[in-house]
This record gives C-alpha cells, sequence and structure tokens, in this order.
C-alpha cells in the first residue's frame, strides 16, 4: 500500500482485500480437510470389501476341511491363529478412533467411520494432546497413546513372525519359500519405522511424523489406513494358507493301502486279478512318485524296507496284480506302497489281503434268519461263485413256497404253511440253465403269536398305568415280542372287565368303545381291569387268540 493519506474509499478497499484473502485461506484448509474425509472414506470402502474377501475365504477354507479333507486342518487352524492375532489390534484401534472422536468432539460419540458429520475437523490441539501429550520431546506412553500403538504393531509383527517360523519346523505346517519371502514382506507394511525425518527442528519419530500436530481428520485416517494394511495382511495369510493346504495334500480323508478286486474267491483253473492302489488314489499317482512292491515288508523302527520285494506295473495311479490260481485254498497278498509326497519326502503303506481259490459251488441265505416264516415275504439272497447274478435262477419245492427276484442275486420268498422248504441255484451255461451244487433246505415256521399292545406297552406282564394315562387310550394293537420282521397285526375284537363293575364290554375292532372308555376312566387307584376275547388277524388271514391283558390303576 502507499504510505500517504489513504481516502476512506482506499481504506474499505484495503479492508475487503485482507478479508478476501482470510477468506481463500480458510477455504484452502476446508479442501483440505475434505480431501482427508474422501481418502478416509475410500479407505473404508476398501476395509469392507477385505473384510468380506476375508470371511468369504474363511468360510470356504472350513469347508474344504469339514467336506473330509482333514490333513489342511492345520493350515486352517494356523490361519485363525492369526486372524485372532490381528483382530486383537484391529478392536484396540476402534477404541483408539472412539477416544480421540469422544475427546475432539467433546461428545459421546460412538461411530467413528463418518467424518464429513464431524465439526471439528481441523482441531489440532486435541488429538496431539492425546496420542502424543504435551512435550513433544517427550511422547507420553499411555493406553492408546501413539507409543503405545507402536508397540502394539510391533509385538503383532513379532508374533506373526514367530508363527511362520514355527510352521517350518512342522511337516504338517509347512510353507514354500516363496510364500515365506511374501508374507515377510507383508509383514512389513504393519511394522513401525523411524524415518527421523526433521520439522522445525524436531527429529521426528514413527509417532510423531504420523500423529503430531495432526488434524483430527488426518489422525483419523492415519489410523484406518493402518486397519487397511492389517486386512491386507489377514488377506495374505488366509490365501497363502488355503493355497499350502491344497498343494502339500490330495483330496483323502487319511492315506491308506487298498487292494480292491471283483471276488475273493476265484474258481480253479481262472486268473484272480486285483488292483492295488493308495485310498484316493489318482493320475498324479505315476510311478516315479509311488511303487507297489508285493512282498515287500518296511520296519516300521527302523524306519526302512527290509525287503524290497516285486515292484508292479504303475497305470492311472494303480498297480495291478495279476496270479494263476492252479491250488485251491486261502491265499495271501502282502506288500507295501512306497509313496513321494509333495514335500519330496518318502511314505510307506503295508497292505495285507486274503482271498480264497474254491471249487464251483453256490451260496444261498435267509438275509435276516436262518429260517422263514410262512405268511411274509422273506428277503433272500443267492449267489453262484464265477457267474453273474443275472445269469442265476432260483426254484423253491414244499409249504406252497414261490420266490420273486427283486434285485441282482436278491428274492422274496413267501411260503403257505409251516415245515420244510428245499431252494436250488441255477446257472445259465452255453445257454441253458444248470443246477449248481446240491440244494439248501430250509425250515418255515408260523411266526410266533403276539401280545396286546396298550399305551405303548406290550401286555408280557400285568401293566400299569396311572388315571391319567387311562383316559388318553383310545385303542389297542398286537405285536409278536423280539420279531426282526415287519409284520401286520390287526386286532378284531375284545372284551374289557372292570373288576366291582361293568363286565365283558364288547368292543369291535382295535378301539375301544365308548362304553369301556367310560368304564376304564372311571377307575380308581388299585382297581384292576382285564381285556381278553382278544381276537387278531395274521399275515396268513387266519383270526386267532392271544393271550388276555390285566390292568391295574396306580395308586
Amino acid at each position: 500500500m502507499s504510505s500517504g493519506k489513504e481516502t476512506p474509499r482506499q481504506k474499505m478497499i484495503g479492508m475487503m482485500y485482507l478479508v478476501l484473502t482470510a477468506l481463500l485461506a480458510l477455504n484452502v484448509s476446508k479442501e483440505i480437510l475434505q480431501g482427508f474425509v474422501m481418502v478416509d472414506e475410500s479407505i473404508g470402502k476398501s476395509k469392507n470389501i477385505l473384510d468380506e474377501n476375508n470371511s468369504r475365504i474363511q468360510k470356504a477354507f472350513e469347508s474344504y476341511v469339514n467336506d473330509g479333507n482333514y490333513e489342511a486342518k492345520p493350515y486352517l487352524l494356523k490361519s485363525i491363529e492369526t486372524q485372532k492375532s490381528i483382530r486383537v489390534v484391529d478392536a484396540y484401534i476402534d477404541s483408539m478412533k472412539l477416544l480421540v472422536v469422544r475427546k475432539t468432539e467433546d461428545i459421546n460419540k460412538k461411530d467413528t467411520s463418518q467424518l464429513r458429520f464431524m465439526e471439528k475437523l481441523d482441531d489440532f490441539d486435541t488429538p496431539t494432546y492425546l496420542l502424543i501429550g504435551s512435550d513433544e520431546t517427550k511422547p507420553i506412553d499411555t493406553k492408546y497413546s501413539a507409543k503405545d500403538l507402536r508397540s502394539q504393531l510391533i509385538r503383532l509383527h513379532n508374533d506373526l513372525l514367530g508363527l511362520i517360523d514355527n510352521m517350518q519346523k512342522d511337516s504338517k505346517t509347512k510353507l514354500d519359500n516363496e510364500s515365506i519371502s511374501t508374507l515377510k514382506q507383508k509383514l512389513s507394511t504393519i511394522k513401525p519405522v523411524d524415518r527421523n525425518i526433521e520439522k522445525d527442528g524436531i527429529k521426528l519419530n514413527w509417532e510423531l511424523e504420523n500423529f503430531y500436530h495432526m488434524p483430527m481428520a488426518a489422525v483419523i485416517t492415519n489410523l484406518d489406513k493402518i486397519q487397511a494394511d492389517m486386512k491386507n495382511l489377514e488377506s495374505e495369510f488366509l490365501h497363502t494358507f488355503a493355497a499350502a493346504s491344497s498343494k502339500f495334500m490330495f483330496k483323502a480323508d487319511k492315506l491308506h493301502a487298498d487292494v480292491v478286486a471283483p471276488s475273493a474267491y476265484v474258481l480253479s483253473g481262472q486268473p484272480f486279478k486285483a488292483n492295488i492302489v493308495l485310498g484316493a488314489s489318482s493320475s498324479e499317482f505315476t510311478p516315479d512318485r509311488m511303487e507297489v512292491l508285493v512282498g515287500g515288508v518296511y520296519d516300521t523302527t527302523l524306519k526302512k524296507l527290509t525287503n524290497p520285494g516285486k515292484p508292479l506295473a504303475i497305470k492311472d495311479g494303480m498297480g495291478t496284480y495279476e496270479a494263476m490260481t492252479n491250488a485251491i485254498g486261502q491265499k495271501d497278498l502282502t506288500g507295501v506302497i512306497k509313496y513321494k509326497n509333495a514335500r519330496g519326502e518318502f511314505e510307506y503303506y503295508d497292505f495285507k489281503y486274503q482271498y480264497t481259490v474254491a471249487p464251483p459251488f453256490t451260496a444261498v441265505a435267509a438275509d435276516n434268519m436262518n429260517i422263514f416264516y410262512a405268511g411274509i415275504e422273506n428277503p433272500m439272497s443267492a449267489s453262484c461263485a464265477g457267474f453273474s447274478p443275472a445269469d442265476l435262477k432260483v426254484s423253491i419245492s414244499g409249504c406252497g413256497a414261490e420266490a420273486k427276484p427283486t434285485g441282482a442275486g436278491k428274492y422274496i420268498i413267501t411260503a403257505k404253511s409251516s415245515g420244510t422248504c428245499t431252494v436250488a441255484v441255477s446257472a445259465k451255461v452255453n445257454g441253458t440253465y444248470q443246477q449248481q451244487g446240491p440244494p439248501k433246505v430250509f425250515r418255515v415256521r408260523d411266526i410266533p403269536p403276539p401280545y396286546l399292545k396298550l399305551g405303548g406297552k406290550l401286555a408280557t406282564s400285568n401293566l400299569e398305568f396311572t388315571r391319567n394315562e387311562i383316559r388318553l387310550i383310545g385303542g389297542v394293537g398286537a405285536e409278536a415280542v423280539g420279531f426282526m420282521f415287519p409284520v401286520n397285526f390287526i386286532v378284531k375284537s375284545f372284551d374289557v372287565s372292570v373288576q366291582g363293575g361293568a363286565v365283558d364290554i364288547p368292543c369291535p375292532g382295535n378301539n375301544l368303545s365308548a362304553a369301556a372308555k367310560t368304564a376304564l376312566a372311571n377307575m380308581r387307584p388299585g382297581q384292576i381291569a382285564y381285556i381278553d376275547n382278544i381276537k387278531v388277524l395274521t399275515p396268513k388271514g387266519t383270526i386267532i387268540p392271544i393271550a388276555s391283558a390285566k390292568i391295574k390303576i396306580k395308586s
């Protein structure tokens, strides 16, 4: 401005210039704070996306283990341990943000995620006092201070670094070198580092650089950035452990040796064939990774093969075994599967199997018992060594019995009367059926007589009910005790008598008549009633009497 005397107009213009300059400065400050708000909101969205992705991966990991891939469980447990450690510090920072917002805004505010709705975003003093203290040369070391946050992050870094190192000591949780390098590099993103930049003659350590003389908008944004870095770290650990769990294993519940053969019985003069496999075998079991050593012996104490055995050819992850069967009798097949796992370590699995070489014969057996029962369907199985079930035919004679096929080698036998019957099996040979072996004789018995069933109790002995229980009973049934077959007995009629009251009250069908219900409902404690003259329809279509039942009312 000029040094001469100013006119009123010049004074007014000068005053307006000063006001405009102040307004311009104020607008710049608001724009900077708005920038922090936008950055913080972007970080918040990233945190939510990472949270959702981490949750989805964790659930998929757990489902993978629960589906039977139990060898992945050690990696799953390590991922859970990692998440717990990270979330402890994440919750600590949430509490720290809440403290800063409450003290700065001077309200009991619970939501620290919406900076745009806060009024004191430009407050430098309160956050600095809370996190650094009144003397920047001697930062405070209290809970929720910047120095305490530094300790929390360093402890988290060291704990996760120790977890990685311990995993390498266990063969069930080993990681490859590339994965270890990546995780350690990610871990460095959360470890506080002093850059010692000088500002206004003060050497700034990590605490001062991030939280000293910073407006609340910047402090909250910096804390959200640390949380986002931790979410990123959690994601990296989850991905690494999930990938490692499938890389170092095959999808199997438990690795074991199996011998799979069409039959354990072979006709004399025919070859015996079997596949010898490692459980859950796959095409990845190539000859350089797996050997099937017939006759091999592995000493678990010495941890080495004491007998190398004879190797089989490997195709599609299986060793195919074949040997001629000239002599009848029991045969043993033993050996060892030598397997190289994904870590390059050899594992050994013993296998033992027995099979029998026998002359042609037939096998017929009742599926439920060694006898048939007249009047009901009796399931039966029939087979003949060396023949397909589709080439068999069953014939039965005696007791009016019939055989009805229901599936491969399965039949239903029905007989009309008790006694004995014979079952013969024929096989199709060159287009005609020829009987195989002698017929088998079965006994046919009548179904054992049933007992009355009342209120869910069988009347094999005296029955006792309370007055309330007896009033709820509306009918009766009949059931054979201990009989293994499903049998339908139908009660056709019975009589009810009450001691000292009505006698021989008729009840047609299996329901209590109105008079019978009333008589039973009016019984007193200690009083006795009888159900007799019981007529039951059997599965054979005949009506038979069954034993009476004695009922007593509990006192």
